[in-house]
């Protein structure tokens, strides 16, 4: 990643590991790419495996959520943000709908916080059972655990043994590695990044 990242036309910005890209461009283009490739008789096994990843990138939070919660069902589980990048309310391909769908498949209760696009998701999904939340605080309280899905600057600032000391639990999946393991850890938190 730091490697790749050196390359001016490239960067580090949306390098980082995390709970899959979204929106509509990138996916689109790809799927663009992997049609026209079937049209010449060419497997794109490069292509269809990056769209794999991607769609497993999104199952990484609900094992880590499995794993540290035991049981799902009956849970509070909060996601802090919901559109698929920070500074927009777009929601198109989001990471967080499919995490919200399947926790709450799963029997979860799930609220949401997203400085910008709480409105638009209760527009295009009005019938997606989310109690959303006016603030980060507001969020956290009752949760059995936490999820950071949007890398907004609001939610890297957060302090965490604040949030560790309303919520009910005390898991902190964080699904675009903003904080440091150890941060969390000292907050008295568990659960931890993707890929770490």
């Amino acid at each position: 990643m730091r490697g790749i990242g050196l390359d001016s036309r490239i960067g580090t910005r949306f390098l980082n590991p995390g709970v899959g890209w979204g929106g509509s461009c990138f996916g689109k283009d790809l799927s663009a790419l992997i049609g026209i490739a079937g049209e010449y008789q060419y497997d794109p096994e490069l292509l269809r495996s990056a769209v794999a990843v991607n769609d497993r990138q999104r199952q990484i939070v609900i094992r880590k959520l499995q794993k540290a919660l035991k049981i799902i069902k009956g849970r509070t589980i909060g996601l802090l943000g919901l559109a698929f990048k920070p500074e927009t309310d777009n929601l198109r391909d989001a990471p967080s709908i499919t995490i919200a769908e399947v926790l709450i498949g799963m029997g979860a209760r799930v609220k949401a916080y997203d400085p910008v696009a709480s409105d638009a998701c209760f527009r295009q999904w009005p019938d997606l059972d989310l109690v959303y939340a006016e603030s980060v605080e507001d969020l956290a309280a009752g949760c059995d655990a936490v999820v950071l899905v949007t890398e907004w600057d609001e939610f890297a600032r957060i302090d965490l043994s604040r949030l560790a000391s309303v919520m009910s639990g005390d898991v902190f999946i964080d699904g675009r590695n903003v904080f440091d393991t150890k941060a969390i850890e000292r907050a008295g938190l568990r659960g931890g990044g993707i890929g770490r």
